[in-house]
């Protein structure tokens, strides 16, 4: 078992993820797959902030990375 993606049997866990939808100016919960950690940043004046994101992939196989405390394990 890897970083937390699979499950014993070998399965993507399935999350829900809360992201900002960029169109629609707001949030939304969205249901996916687990695939692993990853890290991101922002520029900001005093120089870049890094933070942890999941990388999930949505039923339609988008890709999204929700921020590590917007995402929830939903196979237990």
């Amino acid at each position: 078992m890897g970083q937390g993606r699979e499950d014993k049997g070998g399965r993507m866990r399935p999350v829900k993820a809360r992201v900002w939808d960029i169109k629609a100016k707001e949030w939304k919960e969205v249901i996916g797959v687990f695939h692993q950690w990853g890290n991101s940043f922002d520029e900001y004046e005093a120089g870049p902030g890094n933070f942890t994101v999941a990388i999930v992939e949505l039923p339609d196989g988008i890709i999204i990375t929700p921020l590590a405390n917007e995402v929830k394990f939903i196979d237990k």
